[in-house]
């Protein structure tokens, strides 16, 4: 699958690359002849402006020159069709010169351009005032010439740039690749590690539907407990399934955070609170809440949530004897919240690793059903939808410190 896609992006890179530089070099050459053809446009108006002017040169000394050392010439033909002028040393009895006119006049043409011996040039035909026609040949070899090595060098420079094109489309979707491998390779770690913690709560409610079912003379009192253990079960399979929804459409932006003012102490403390009652249960000391009032523009519902994962993450890493603490202060440019535990830490090289869906530090854990590895990873959503960062410091058998910073 990854080959194929390298394959669409590599030659979908080169046809973009092959179209932009086949205009750039359509684009240079095209410029460069429109400026040869307006600097021979120019000099032969010049040429013509200079005939009328001051008159042509009368027909002297009639030289016989090779024409290819003209730059330009004019002739010069009255309204009998005869030359009565024509430039300096211009020999008219030529058979080139007499050529390249015969076919300029063949023509029947004003302006235009013409071959003679493989020799270029560009005429124009001007009736003057007196009724008398001038055919002005400019000799446009070297212009030629220039085009076509200026077309050699483009062809080249566009052959090697191609090449380059190549490799580095190459070198660029090899690079397109790395994230979408990582996605890729996440999401079937997603997948599979969602589809193992659902097989462990279906497993249990059909083995027990079983074992009722085996049961069937039993009253519905008697196997109270194994209903229980279903209840149980779906509890935590539907909540599973609710935190992999919020993660999926976080993901796609789907989920909608309504952020409005609000007081954030009193919002902390409601959630902070209610966990007094399972502290004292488990032997753990819920510390007072530390923080003065602020108000805050945000989701107050998922703040609370974003409380309640981390506390409750507190409480199950905590043994007795244990404290927990949470505090809120006002930075200036932003708020920390900071939520800390006694409890038994996290080893270094897990640190970064545990905001991780699915991700266990204690892998011996994974399947009691205390956690499904999806809490941190919602806080760490809820956070960054706030345009904040969350970060923990932890020392093992030392306890935890979450750090939550949002921007007001």
């Amino acid at each position: 699958m990854f080959n194929k896609l390298r394959t669409k992006l590599t030659i979908t890179n080169v046809i973009v690359v092959i179209i932009i530089f086949s205009l750039f070099v359509f684009g240079v050459f095209l410029s460069m002849r429109k400026i040869a053809n307006d600097q021979n446009s120019a000099f032969i108006s010049l040429i013509s402006s200079n005939i009328e002017m001051n008159g042509s040169q009368e027909i002297s000394e009639q030289k016989d020159v090779d024409e290819l050392q003209y730059r330009y010439f004019y002739v010069v033909f009255n309204t009998k069709d005869k030359v009565v002028a024509s430039s300096l040393d211009l020999n008219m009895k030529n058979k080139n010169i007499i050529g390249i006119i015969a076919i300029a006049k063949k023509s029947g043409l004003n302006n235009g351009s013409l071959k003679w011996n493989d020799i270029p040039y560009n005429y124009v035909k001007t009736v003057l005032d007196n009724k008398e026609t001038s055919f002005i040949f400019i000799n446009t070899n070297s212009e030629t010439k220039m085009l076509n090595n200026l077309k050699i060098v483009l062809v080249l420079i566009s052959l090697a740039g191609l090449i380059i094109a190549f490799w580095g489309s190459l070198f660029m979707a090899n690079r397109a690749l790395i994230p979408i491998k990582a996605t890729w390779k996440t999401q079937k770690e997603f997948i599979a590690d969602a589809s193992h913690e659902l097989r462990t709560p279906l497993a249990v409610i059909e083995t027990t539907l079983d074992l009722i079912i085996s049961r069937g003379e039993n009253t519905i009192n008697s196997q109270l407990k194994w209903i229980e253990n279903i209840q149980a079960e779906n509890k935590r399979m539907s909540k599973l399934v609710n935190d992999l929804l919020f993660l999926a459409r976080t993901d796609s932006d789907q989920v909608i955070f309504e952020k409005v003012e609000f007081p954030l102490h009193s919002a902390l403390l409601e959630a902070y609170i209610p966990f007094e009652a399972i502290t004292i249960q488990k032997g753990i000391q819920l510390k007072a809440f530390q923080g003065s009032p602020i108000n805050f523009i945000g989701d107050e519902s998922r703040i609370k949530q974003l409380v309640v994962i981390l506390i409750d993450n507190a409480i199950k890493h905590t043994p007795p004897g244990g404290s927990i603490g949470m505090s809120l202060f006002n930075m200036g440019e932003f708020i920390e919240i900071i939520i800390e535990d006694t409890g038994e830490g996290i080893e270094k090289e897990h640190t970064n690793n545990i905001f991780k869906r699915f991700y266990k530090v204690d892998k011996s854990r994974s399947n009691n059903g205390e956690s499904s590895g999806l809490g941190l990873s919602i806080a760490q959503c809820i956070v960054k939808e706030h345009n904040g960062t969350i970060k923990v410091e932890s020392l093992k058998d030392k306890g935890s410190t979450f750090h939550i910073n949002l921007p007001f």
